[in-house]
């Protein structure tokens, strides 16, 4: 059997992944490249389900279950860093009756936590708060998840094609037959027995392509990332899921999160200075301090919410479960299949289902084995490609300790180089880095990529342009005018 799956982010990645442990001929389709949407834009947190318990019960659960099955099949990408939900004066005393009745409920492990216990781990928290409960929040290395998740799939004979994007479907008595890409061969059809709608926030579109009505609500959420880890647990505001209420460690960083806009397009928009400003203010509210926080960059994430009553001012209201649609039996289109909302701590499940869907609708016996394999780790993933020999040669980027050798794949992409190595993503934001790493590419790529680097950059620095990162931006700005073969435009 022959499955195109379109998108290449978590859901994607996890549907292709449990199509070809069952022996599914999967080819993964990318307009871009793997991880530059929703699922490069997150916070890194992995949800025990504490934050849905009140709002979003199912969601909850199915992310707890999760939790404990990730921790087993992808060790090397999750920390078990543990967290905290926790309660101010003058929170809602109601909210938190609700809280724990539910985490009983529902069987997610909470623990209430004695302040002095509280004061020790995370001293930088504000001395006003009432009560705290520990959960099983972690972090989800992103990143090294798609890389293992990509070598895994092409290891059981599966294929992505990055930078080729779906056009159309073709169909022979109200069947799927193949699908239409255009990409670096030119345009073609790849011939399939199915074809998966995984492309996120653009879910939508590609219905709309296929002539069906699909109802995806795109939210967008600006993040904050602060230079330093100065916590190393996750920390919730023990209310109503609402702004600036989160702090996420993830590797060397802290983020904070996330506001939550409704959008009537998928493509994540420019982050706003106002809206940074208001951020940290929210934050604050948890840590008093956090103004002499340095922070790196904002960005923006979009939600691929499914919301099947039509479009909404109110993204919060929107459930964060996901859906998987058969499109045979909604719309008359069989062999189609759509994957909306969701989230990346349930990426796996949402594979799962969709498999155990697309199956039965071909009336075909094969099981699921994704929740007991393994999924491996990778020698390109940050964690081993900093392991090489003494000789690594020159240093590239002093923020992140890249050097010459942990570039040895010349035909790797941009982004690729940064999954792996995290260069430009450290304090100085590619200030000194970028046209040393890039500067080995040809002089036209080199100046495209420098381009699109910068802009990507600049993108996250300006909004938060204030105290020292004014300063970097100065900088930023002088380096880049002098350095040859910059676009200046």
């Amino acid at each position: 059997m022959r499955v195109v799956v379109i998108g290449a982010g978590a859901t994607g990645l996890g549907v292709a992944w449990d199509l070809a442990l069952r022996g599914v001929d999967v080819v993964v389709v990318e307009a871009h490249e793997v991880g530059v949407g929703t699922s490069g834009r997150f916070h890194g947190l992995l949800h025990s389900g504490g934050r849905y318990l009140v709002t979003d019960p199912n969601a909850a659960q199915e992310c707890y279950r999760e939790n404990v099955l990730l921790r087993v099949i992808a060790p090397n990408a999750v920390v078990a860093t543990g967290g905290y939900f926790v309660k101010k004066y003058g929170d809602d005393d109601n909210f938190e009756r609700r809280w724990t009745h539910q985490a009983e409920a529902l069987g997610v492990p909470i623990r209430e936590v004695p302040p002095a216990e509280l004061r020790q781990a995370l001293p930088m928290l504000t001395p006003d708060i009432e009560r705290a409960y520990w959960v099983p929040d972690g972090v989800l290395e992103g990143f090294r998840m798609l890389t293992m998740l990509v070598a895994a799939i092409q290891a059981r004979g599966s294929r992505l094609l990055e930078r080729t994007r779906a056009v159309g479907i073709r169909t022979e008595s109200h069947r799927v037959t193949g699908v239409e890409v255009e990409g670096p061969d030119g345009h073609r059809t790849l011939d399939c027995d199915a074809v998966v709608n995984a492309a996120g926030p653009w879910a939508g579109l590609i219905a709309h392509d296929w002539g069906i009505d699909v109802k995806v609500q795109p939210s967008y959420g600006l993040m904050l990332i602060f230079a330093n880890r100065r916590m190393d647990q996750v920390v919730n505001r023990l209310k109503l899921p609402s702004d600036g209420d989160i702090f996420v460690p993830h590797q060397e960083v802290v983020i904070l999160g996330t506001t939550d806009v409704a959008q009537p397009c998928p493509d994540a928009p420019e982050p706003d200075r106002l809206e940074a400003i208001r951020l940290m203010s929210l934050g604050a509210e948890l840590v008093p301090d956090l103004g002499s926080w340095r922070v790196l960059r904002g960005f923006n994430g979009v939600r691929p919410l499914y919301e099947p009553s039509g479009l909404t001012d109110d993204s919060r209201t929107v459930s964060r479960d996901f859906a998987v649609l058969n499109h045979g039996d909604r719309d008359g289109l069989a062999g189609a299949f759509s994957v909306l909302g969701g989230k990346w701590t349930t990426f796996r499940l949402m594979g799962e289902v969709l498999g155990d869907k697309l199956a039965e609708s071909l009336d075909m016996r094969l099981p699921s084995r994704s929740a007991d394999t393994v999924i491996e780790a990778h020698r390109t993933t940050q964690a081993t490609s900093r392991r090489h020999p003494v000789d690594r040669g020159a240093l590239l980027c002093e923020c992140e300790g890249v050097y010459e050798s942990d570039l040895d794949n010349e035909t790797a992409s941009q982004t690729q180089m940064r999954f792996g190595t995290w260069f430009s993503m450290g304090p100085c934001q590619g200030t000194f880095c970028a046209h040393r790493v890039l500067g080995r590419r040809s002089a036209a790529q080199f100046a495209q990529e420098m381009a699109w680097l910068r802009h990507e950059r600049e993108h996250g620095l300006n909004v938060v342009g204030w105290g020292s990162n004014a300063r970097l931006i100065a900088l930023e700005q002088a380096t880049k005018a002098q350095t040859l073969a910059e676009d200046l435009s």
